[in-house]
């Protein structure tokens, strides 16, 4: 994606309502914007920069392996110290570990996208080489936006909404040079406005077909479908199962899949080649995902480090030398277990192709994240640039979704349907268990447990789905009454803004 420079960056700064000590700065303002927003090749250039800015605020770190991976207790170990101090019976704190606490690279990613919608919206469609070109850039900022809240959402629950362009730091200080104090807005209400943003995506976005030059890269309309079935999953989770919102999912993922065109990949058929290309990404059963590329310029070199999520996740042969320290398949894990005891897996092929040597103990990771290019410029043959993309929605975890949601319904035959069509593609043979409703969510989390093992879904996974009664020890009742599941608010968040209140469980803990 092209780097935005100049007064944009000015956004960048001021966009952290509640995060940084604005008093310590220069007064600053945001001058002749009319003379920025005057093309679509600007507006184009602004459009890149919201989704580089979330990909800083989910790969920073490597967060997103933080709330989405490794709290779900599912296949992955790590002897890796910080992973390990992070996850101690729950812990999740790590004071200089700050962006798995801070939220405000994605209030960066939000406030920016809002910005661009504002801005284009003003722009004339003579500006655009068509109506429809105008529409498109609005319709994926409003859905950055929505995943960016949506995000915030899952791992902390209630958040400040910050619906206003910030151009000037007036809007962030009052005329006493106190910091203007947002209060954290309730869960329900932050979905609500997720699912503005995402409704308004929706609304803007055209379908697009594998083998378009930016398919699954940037977002399309079955996009921004797959992240409404998501939000509307996760708002009736948050209340009390919403008819609603669950009948929302369906018909959501529903059209994802009838008219996405992106198709599930068959596991069995395609086999090792298949995987890669899901990994690499743009296959065609992707839906969204953020894009590493070293052909675009998008990718980095492969290190060890535990802050870059190939780090985290991968191990020798990827890695020169073997990291006794690094990421294991424990035969004591949950997922791990239930594949060994369930007759249907043993022939899943996954094991092979999700996994790196599955049956070891002591030297199995998962390998989605071990696709790469040599370096052309270097001997070194561990000289590598990363190439597996971060897989944010694909086809399967609509089918998966649509399941769940049609077993919260009560319509367990069409949730057995498609929890067969996701099974079939990995040569699992179809279910023949219980489709009463406790029956098909223990079926379909073990199935999203082993279909996304390393893309960041599984923590989330039982949050949703309430299902912490195996594979997760620390966690009990009193800790999920006091929504010990999000992640605490950083202390400097605080600490700048009185207004926000930690989480429940975490007041007097960090």
């Amino acid at each position: 994606m092209k780097k935005i420079i100049g007064y944009m960056m000015v956004f960048f700064l001021l966009v952290t309502t509640g995060c940084e000590d604005f008093l310590e700065r220069e007064p600053v303002s945001i001058t002749h914007p009319n003379v920025f927003w005057v093309n679509e090749s600007n507006a184009e250039q602004a459009l890149a920069g919201s989704y580089a800015l979330f990909k800083e605020a989910i790969t920073t770190n490597s967060s997103f392996l933080f709330w989405g991976e490794f709290p779900g207790m599912t296949f992955l170990w790590h002897d890796n110290w910080i992973v390990k101090y992070i996850l101690n019976s729950g812990d999740l704190v790590l004071p200089y570990r700050e962006p798995t606490r801070d939220w405000k690279r994605l209030y960066r990613a939000a406030n920016w996208a809002y910005t661009i919608e504002h801005y284009v919206d003003g722009m004339g469609e003579e500006l655009f080489t068509s109506p429809q070109e105008k529409e498109r850039i609005i319709g994926e900022a409003a859905f950055v936006r929505a995943l960016s809240y949506f995000y915030m959402a899952r791992v902390w629950g209630e958040v400040p909404i910050i619906e206003k362009v910030i151009e000037s730091t007036d809007q962030l200080v009052t005329e006493d040079g106190f910091i203007v104090e947002e209060v954290r807005a309730s869960e329900k209400d932050v979905l609500d406005y997720a699912m503005a943003a995402v409704n308004k995506a929706i609304e803007n976005l055209a379908y697009s077909n594998p083998g378009d030059s930016q398919w699954a890269i940037t977002a399309n309309k079955a996009s921004a479908e797959a992240l409404k079935a998501h939000i509307a999953l996760w708002y009736a989770s948050r209340d009390n199962d919403n008819l609603e919102m669950l009948n929302a999912c369906v018909q959501a993922a529903t059209s994802a899949i009838d008219n996405g065109n992106a198709e599930l990949i068959d596991y069995v058929s395609e086999g090792a080649n298949g995987v890669k290309h899901m990994c690499e990404g743009q296959s065609r059963t992707g839906l969204f995902e953020i894009n590493v590329d070293a052909g675009m310029s998008e990718s980095f070199r492969m290190r060890t480090w535990d802050s870059e999520h190939c780090g985290l996740m991968n191990n020798q042969p990827v890695f020169k030398n073997y990291n006794s320290n690094g990421p294991k398949i424990d035969p004591d894990m949950y997922g791990k277990m239930f594949m060994t005891a369930d007759a249907d897996r043993a022939n899943d092929v996954r094991k092979d192709l999700f996994f790196y040597d599955y049956n070891s103990d002591d030297r199995s990771f998962v390998s989605k994240f071990q696709y790469s290019t040599q370096d052309g410029d270097s001997e070194d043959p561990y000289a590598q640039f990363s190439e597996s993309n971060i897989l944010i929605f694909r086809l399967a975890d609509m089918y998966l979704l649509r399941a769940e949601a049609n077993a919260k319904l009560g319509n367990g035959s069409l949730a057995v349907n498609d929890l067969n069509e996701v099974r079939s593609k990995a040569n699992v043979p179809n279910y023949t268990g219980a489709t009463d409703r406790d029956a098909m969510m223990e079926a379909i989390f073990k199935e999203r447990a082993i279909e996304f093992i390393g893309e960041a879904q599984s923590a989330y996974d039982r949050i949703r789905m309430d299902y912490y009664f195996e594979g997760v020890g620390w966690m009990n009742s009193k800790r999920i009454q006091k929504k010990s599941y999000f992640w605490p608010v950083s202390t400097g968040i605080i600490s700048k803004n009185p207004s926000i209140v930690q989480t429940e469980y975490w007041q007097g803990k960090v």
